[in-house]
C-alpha cells in the first residue's frame, strides 16, 4: 500500500519559506571584502609570483595606486612566497596518490621609512589534492586550480590586513 502525502502549493510555499528563514537566521553571511583602503599608493616587492600578481590585480581594482618607486609609496608591502608540493600519500604501486599543496606568505608592511606599520606576518595555506594514475591530466588542472585558489586567498589575506591599518599613524 502507497501512502502520499498531498501538499498545496501554499503549503509547499510555506515550507520553503520556513525553510529560508530558518537558514537566514542564524548568523551565516558572506564574507564581503569591502573596496575601502586606507592608502592610496603602495609599493610591492615580492610580487614574481601567484599571491603577488593577485594582490596587484586586487590592489588595481580597488582604485590603489601601484607605484614602482618606494619615494612615492605610502606603504611598503614586502611578500616573501613559498610554494611548496609534497607526496603525502602513495598506491600500492609505489605511485603518488595524494598531495599537499602548501604556500606560506612572510607579510611585512612599512612606512617610507621602513618602519613596520603591521609587524611580520607569515600566511599559510594548506590544500590536498587526490588524484589516480588514469587521471593525469586532469590532476594537473585540478592542481593548478587549487594553486589559483590559495593565491588569491592569500591575496584577500594581505588585503584584510591592509585594511586594517591606521593612516594617521603614518603621515607622509
Amino acid at each position: 500500500m502507497k501512502f502520499t502525502f498531498p501538499l498545496d502549493k501554499v503549503t509547499k510555499y510555506l515550507l520553503v519559506v520556513c525553510c529560508l528563514c530558518s537558514l537566514t537566521c542564524c548568523g551565516w553571511k558572506f564574507k564581503v571584502l569591502s573596496s575601502q583602503l586606507p592608502v592610496e599608493r603602495v609599493f610591492v616587492s615580492g610580487a614574481e609570483n601567484g599571491v603577488g600578481r593577485e594582490l596587484l590585480n586586487r590592489l588595481k581594482r580597488s582604485g590603489v595606486k601601484i607605484v614602482s618607486s618606494i619615494i612615492e609609496a605610502q606603504v611598503l608591502i614586502n611578500l616573501e612566497v613559498i610554494n611548496e608540493k609534497v607526496v603525502v600519500g602513495f598506491s600500492g604501486a609505489g605511485r603518488p596518490r595524494e598531495l599537499e599543496l602548501r604556500t606560506s606568505v612572510k607579510l611585512e608592511i612599512t612606512d617610507q621609512s621602513e618602519r613596520p606599520i603591521q609587524p611580520l606576518d607569515k600566511l599559510k595555506i594548506i590544500r590536498s589534492v587526490n588524484f589516480s594514475d588514469t587521471d593525469v591530466l586532469a590532476a594537473q588542472s585540478h592542481e593548478a586550480f587549487h594553486r589559483q585558489d590559495i593565491d588569491k586567498q592569500l591575496a584577500i589575506r594581505v588585503i584584510e590586513r591592509l585594511q586594517r591599518i591606521n593612516p594617521a599613524n603614518y603621515a607622509n
